[in-house]
Order: C-alpha cells, then sequence, then structure tokens
C-alpha cells in the first residue's frame, strides 16, 4: 500500500542498501545546505499568503477554509526547493499524486480494501487508482529523464542544484532496485518519498496548530510577540531568526503530541531480543501506538490532556520522563531524513501567519481529527481571519 505512494524510498529500504542510501541522502539535509532554502520557503508561501490578505481586505475578518491551502503552500515549498527547474510538472505531480491518497482514502476507510485480493477487482476506483498512479510515475520519469537529456546534450551544464539536481549527481545509470550502489531507481523512489512525505506530513502539522493558536489566544499572542521580536516584522527571514523562534518550536512541539501526524509506526525485529520480561523473536512486527503514548500521564504528567506549550521550554529531554517517547519524526537510525527541513518550513509559515493575521475558531469548524495515514480534521479547518493592522 505504502509503495504505491512512496516507492522503494528510504523509509522502505533496509540493510546495506538502507545504509548506502542514508549516507548519500544525508548531505542534502545537512544545515548549510537547508540556509539556503529559506528565501525559496518564503516565497513560495507568499502567494497564497496573499489571497487571504486580499480577502480580508475586501470582507474584513472573514472565513478561510485553510486545510487545502496549507497544503498548497507545502507543495509550492517542495517545488521550489526540490525540483525548481520543473516547477509546473512538479504541481502537476503533486496533483496526481493528491487524487490518488483521496481515492485510498476512501478505499480505506470503506473496509472492502481490506478483503485480500479485492484492491486486484478491476472495480471503477480501483482501475482510476491504477490510472493515476501510471500518470503519477509517468511525470517522475519525465522530469528525471529531461535533466539527464539536458546535460547530455549540453544545453545544461550540472542537473541543478535542487534537491533532485543533487540526486542525479550522486547517482550511477543504473535502473536496478536491488543494486546497492545509489542510482537512477534510487532517484526515483527517493522523489516520490520526498513528494509524500515532505509535502503532506507538513501541512498535517500545519493544520493543527493554526488550530491550537486560535483555540488558545495566549499562545497565539506569545507567538506572534516572539516573531515581530525577532523578525522585526519583515519576511527578510534567515536561518539564525528562525532558530531562535523558540516559543514558535513550543507550540508545534505541544501540537504534534496532542495531535500527532502519524498515529503510530511499525517496526520489525530483525532477530531475537529480550527486553525486560518481553521476548520478542525475529521476524514479529510491533506496531509503535505515537498516539496512546503521547497521552500517557505517565510519561507527560496529570496535564497530559492539556495543550500546555510550556512543557517543552527545557527542551523534548525534560518535557517528559522518557523523551525517546515522543517522536514525532520517529526516532534512532531510521528517523526521518527531513525533520529539520520541515521544521525549518512549519517555523516560516507560521511566522509568516501570525505577522499578518489574527485568528480565531470559526463556528462552522467541526472538530474531528481522523487518523488514516496521516492526522486530518474530517471536515476540514475553518478559521476566521482579520488582518493586522
Amino acid at each position: 500500500m505504502l509503495q504505491n505512494i512512496v516507492g522503494l524510498g528510504l523509509d522502505n529500504l533496509t540493510g546495506e542498501k538502507w545504509a548506502i542510501e542514508r549516507r548519500t541522502l544525508n548531505s542534502f539535509f545537512y544545515q548549510d545546505v537547508l540556509k539556503a532554502l529559506v528565501d525559496d520557503m518564503v516565497s513560495s508561501c507568499e502567494c497564497e499568503l496573499q489571497k487571504w490578505e486580499e480577502a480580508c481586505r475586501l470582507g474584513g475578518a472573514v472565513e478561510v477554509s485553510v486545510e487545502e491551502d496549507l497544503n498548497t503552500i507545502s507543495n509550492n515549498i517542495i517545488a521550489h526547493t526540490a525540483f525548481s527547474a520543473d516547477r509546473e510538472k512538479a504541481k502537476e505531480i503533486y496533483r496526481t499524486q493528491r487524487k490518488y491518497v483521496s481515492l485510498l482514502f476512501e478505499s480505506l476507510d470503506s473496509g472492502w480494501y481490506w478483503i485480500p485480493g479485492f484492491r486486484y477487482l478491476p472495480t471503477a476506483r480501483n482501475r482510476a487508482m491504477t490510472k493515476l498512479r501510471a500518470r503519477f510515475d509517468g511525470l517522475l520519469h519525465e522530469v528525471i529523464n529531461d535533466r539527464k537529456k539536458a546535460v547530455k546534450k549540453g544545453d545544461s551544464e550540472s542537473y541543478g542544484t535542487d534537491l533532485l539536481g543533487m540526486m542525479l549527481a550522486a547517482a550511477s545509470d543504473s535502473t536496478d532496485e536491488t543494486a546497492p550502489e545509489f542510482n537512477l531507481a534510487s532517484v526515483f523512489n527517493n522523489t516520490k518519498l520526498f513528494f509524500f512525505a515532505g509535502q503532506d506530513t507538513v501541512a498535517s502539522a500545519l493544520t493543527f496548530t493554526l488550530l491550537q493558536l486560535a483555540r488558545y489566544p495566549e499562545w497565539q499572542d506569545r507567538a506572534r510577540k516572539e516573531v515581530l521580536e525577532v523578525t522585526a516584522d519583515s519576511d527578510a527571514f534567515d536561518s539564525d531568526a528562525i532558530s531562535r523562534l523558540k516559543v514558535v518550536g513550543m507550540v508545534l512541539n505541544e501540537t504534534m503530541r496532542v495531535y500527532p501526524v502519524i498515529s503510530s509506526i511499525s517496526k520489525m525485529a530483525t532477530k531475537d531480543m529480550q527486553i525486560g520480561d518481553l521476548f520478542i523473536p525475529k521476524g514479529l512486527v510491533m506496531e509503535v501506538p505515537l498516539a496512546a503514548f503521547n497521552q500517557d500521564p505517565e510519561i507527560w504528567g496529570e496535564d497530559v490532556h492539556k495543550f500546555n506549550p510550556e512543557r517543552f521550554e527545557n527542551g523534548v529531554a525534560q518535557a517528559c520522563t522518557n523523551p525517546q517517547a515522543f517522536m514525532p519524526f520517529a526516532i534512532g537510525p531510521k528517523s526521518c531524513i527531513g525533520k529539520d527541513f520541515a521544521m525549518m518550513e512549519a517555523k516560516i509559515v507560521i511566522a509568516m501567519v501570525l505577522r499578518r493575521f489574527q485568528l480565531s475558531i470559526s463556528p462552522n469548524y467541526k472538530h474531528h481529527p481522523c487518523h488514516s495515514l496521516l492526522t486530518k480534521p474530517k471536515y476540514g479547518l475553518q478559521l476566521i481571519m482579520s488582518r493586522r493592522s
């Protein structure tokens, strides 16, 4: 199911193949590389926020359904930073993937998907998903092949300085998915992974963070005050300014505790293990219930059910009795490679929103978080926005 969306990228690899690809991709997410992406993230966010500003100018306080706009912002950012030379095609890839994921969610919710063999029957939905997956894969191959051809013909001196260009520069020409080296198959699969993991996950975190800021105006005011102090009422962000957004980071962490983007993760034991009194045989798949950990008073204290960003004031290590229980980006060697990218993107978007708008909950909002592949508001997120003077 997941391979259809993210391919055989880093998240679905093990052993030597995973180690080689992780080492290769790590260099693309170093701080020096991320610093150069700040301006692209700001400009990618600007367009959607201008729409909100225009609506506020025309109608004063207006209701905005922000979830889809936040997905668009996240898509714009990944298109600019990872596929800058192919932005329009990247957006088409994203729209195709979104349609596929939407149909997949419908299948998961219906229950039919879980009947053995049903996903292979030629139903209208299954046929539509097959066509969308083929279109998605075809567009990705076009982007990769066009860059390769441009360099081969001499039309371009390099594959580009964006994420796709860096991957192509590091890849061999092999298309064998089982080969140990980082190759064109690796580029294709990890591009699929970054399209999904780099967009929908961040958009989910941003959606619920704006919800919490609207629900708790005292935290909205504290975060806005910090943003104005750090950025001097300007969108001229730099990486140093972003790192000083401590309150914004606290709000983000607490939101991801209350509404984890992924409610659980699964791990398979690669060997027999003994943990305390618990024996875990090789091959056993264990589900790690992140949502349950995040609501455990033994880990977080008696105020576990309250929204309290101050618990993260001194970092994750001091926020709970066992910091390894807080895993918004998983943990260990296979933790999310794009964690710093995602946090930088989220802080920029939140800061730009708070500088411009006062947020409150719309009476039309229906609170119903639901878990499928990701946590989402079932009926969307409607906020009342007013332009700050």
